[in-house]
């Protein structure tokens, strides 16, 4: 074969005299062009999200509940694979897996989650060899617990999802690449049942879920029905937690401590079903209620060994400078609790001991002046509950309302950081809370299994 050899016009050695014909361009107009060419790539990339995005915000717009999981093949596999794929198959799939999987409840189906596999990298046999056919969504492989379900949900998911914004458009980074769970307030009410209420302002949140040594941490953020934003600072494995219980104080459950009642409050009295029977029973009308939302608090729960409680509740409020207020509060009660067939006790229920100085008389609480500590009890002479009114200096006299017996002590005085309205803190111990039945039985096993929880 023959080469014809090129002209020297064309010989590297020309290449000097044809750059020296060539208009040499501004160097304003260079930098312009090469940022062009660098940004409306990029722009178009955030105008047109990934296939997998897109099918994760179809599913956020639908799930009430959604979680994301790194690939970790060496963990033994979890039940929603067996019962999507077989136990062989499960298996197999498992091993072989590289990259996060997802699953999630649509509302109606919440007793089974929907299997969520990136579709990229399945085998092709795989989509129509299982029981029931998946779903495609996006570049997603839904895999429905059974026909119903998968035709429900079919009939929601819409062909064109408008982008999300806000906490949701925050979350797809984290349920894409992290290990997270965002909910909706359908989950939130199934999950907490009668305790639902007490986080309105969690309704809807995303968070990204972390293993570190002997426990589980965690850090997003969640909003209220109204929208409001509260972000969850992330925690460090090696910082010293704030103390809100006493690590050493084995008989306390639960303890909640925070600068107002309303973040407990909002959602039950929100309801006229709850105000009213306050009102017309127990004698707190809008006065009443107004105090109870701005009084800084805390919440105790402690377990009861004997006797006809599993457990007692102290609250403990600061009284400041409104003592009258607190006063008209407690004679409203003590009418509605002799209403409601309970008796005051007018004095100690045991001696005290002989080594212990004698205890002062308790005055049984009346309409014009509640004692400084009142017991009711019911007919068979079971106290139920009461109060202690602790004087101190200032605005560290408080109030500690309690169900079930007595508290052995006053309550602590709450640090200064509540009584300047900052926050709310809670620590509670799952596991021994599950043991007892006083934790929500629909739960996730790994919060009813554990033996701390802190929240801040």
């Amino acid at each position: 074969m023959r080469f014809k050899a090129l002209s020297p016009r064309w010989s590297p050695q020309g290449w000097p005299s044809l750059r020296s014909k060539l208009p040499r361009l501004p160097l304003a107009c260079t930098l312009l062009t090469t940022l062009v060419l660098l940004l409306v790539p990029s722009l178009l990339l955030g105008r047109l999200p990934r296939p997998q995005a897109i099918g994760l915000e179809k599913l956020m717009a639908q799930a009430s509940l959604l979680q994301s999981f790194r690939a970790s093949p060496d963990r033994p596999v979890p039940e929603v694979w067996r019962q999507r794929f077989g136990m062989p198959l499960a298996e197999k799939l498992w091993r072989l897996q590289t990259r996060t999987w997802w699953q999630f409840w649509d509302g109606h189906a919440e007793a089974q989650p929907f299997l969520a596999l990136p579709l990229r990298g399945l085998p092709p046999a795989l989509l129509t060899s299982v029981a029931v056919p998946p779903l495609t969504v996006g570049d997603l492989a839904i895999f429905p617990p059974d026909l119903l379900s998968r035709q429900i949900l079919s009939s929601r998911l819409l062909p064109e999802v408008r982008r999300s914004g806000g906490l949701r458009l925050r979350c797809l980074p984290r349920l894409e690449h992290e290990q997270a769970v965002f909910w909706r307030p359908s989950a939130l009410g199934v999950l907490l049942g009668p305790l639902a209420p007490f986080l309105q302002n969690y309704q809807e949140g995303c968070l990204s879920l972390t293993i570190r040594g002997d426990g589980l941490l965690w850090t997003g953020e969640a909003a209220s029905v109204e929208g409001m934003v509260l972000q969850l600072p992330a925690r460090g494995v090696n910082e010293t937690p704030w103390p809100v219980m006493n690590p050493s104080a084995s008989d306390e459950l639960l303890e909640v401590q925070g600068s107002s009642l309303e973040r407990l409050l909002a959602g039950l009295l929100a309801r006229e079903l709850i105000r009213q029977p306050l009102a017309e029973r127990y004698g707190l009308g809008p006065v009443q209620i107004s105090l109870l939302r701005q009084t800084p608090f805390r919440l105790l729960l402690k377990p009861k060994a004997q006797g006809p409680f599993q457990a007692s509740m102290e609250v403990t409020v600061m009284v400041g400078n409104q003592q009258s207020a607190w006063k008209e509060l407690l004679v409203r009660l003590s009418k509605a609790l002799e209403k409601e067939g309970l008796r005051p006790l007018a004095k100690p229920t045991a001696p005290p001991k002989p080594t212990e100085a004698p205890k002062p008389t308790m005055s049984p609480p009346t309409a014009s002046a509640p004692g400084p500590m009142a017991l009711w009890q019911r007919k068979d002479g079971v106290v139920v509950g009461g109060w202690l009114w602790s004087s101190g200096n200032g605005s560290n006299e408080q109030i500690t309302l309690f169900l079930g017996p007595p508290p052995s002590q006053p309550g602590r005085v709450l640090p200064e950081r509540f009584l300047k309205g900052e926050g709310m803190l809670l620590m509670a111990r799952p596991q021994k809370l599950a043991t007892l039945g006083l934790l929500p039985p629909d739960l996730p096993e790994v919060v009813k299994r554990s033996a701390w929880l802190w929240f801040a």
